[in-house]
C-alpha cells in the first residue's frame, strides 16, 4: 500500500500547478469602471406662501395636503393627493390626480400628463413650485 504522505504531496503539487496555470490565463485585471452619474431625483423650489425651500426628492413625487404627500401644502384649495410629478425615460412629467381646483403649468391647466422643462412653474392652490431639473444627490 502506498504511503498517504505521497498522495497528499501529489494532490498539493497538482493544486499548486493548477492555481499557477489558471492565474496566468486570467491576464491583466480590467480597468476600473467609470463613475457614471445617473439622475436619481428631481429638484424643486417650493414656495408655499410661508417659506421658500429647495428640495431634492426622488423619481416620483406626490403633492397635496395629506401627511403621506412628499410635498405637503397646507391650503384648503389643495386636494389631499393633488398632483404627481415623476421622472420617466424621456423626461419629467406632471399629472393632476383629479383635484377640484386643478394644476397649472406656466399658467395653463394640466389636462393630462404634461412634460416639464427646467424652469417650469407649477401652481397648486396658492403654492408655486418651480421645476429646476434632475440630478444625483448624496
Amino acid at each position: 500500500m502506498a504511503d498517504p504522505r505521497y498522495a497528499t504531496l501529489a494532490v498539493s503539487a497538482g493544486l499548486a500547478l493548477f492555481v499557477l496555470l489558471v492565474r496566468d490565463r486570467r491576464g491583466a485585471p480590467p480597468p476600473p469602471a467609470l463613475e457614471a452619474t445617473i439622475p436619481a431625483g428631481i429638484e424643486l423650489v417650493v414656495d408655499d406662501g410661508a417659506t421658500i425651500t429647495t428640495r431634492h426628492l426622488g423619481r416620483r413625487i406626490l403633492v397635496g395636503r395629506a401627511p403621506s404627500a412628499d410635498v405637503r401644502i397646507d391650503d384648503p384649495r389643495v386636494s389631499r393627493l393633488h398632483a404627481r410629478i415623476e421622472m420617466r425615460d424621456d423626461g419629467v412629467y406632471v399629472e393632476d390626480l383629479g383635484s377640484r381646483n386643478g394644476t397649472l403649468v406656466d399658467g395653463a391647466p394640466v389636462v393630462s400628463s404634461r412634460q416639464l422643462a427646467p424652469g417650469a412653474e407649477l401652481t397648486i392652490g396658492t403654492a408655486s413650485i418651480i421645476f429646476r431639473g434632475v440630478g444625483s444627490w448624496k
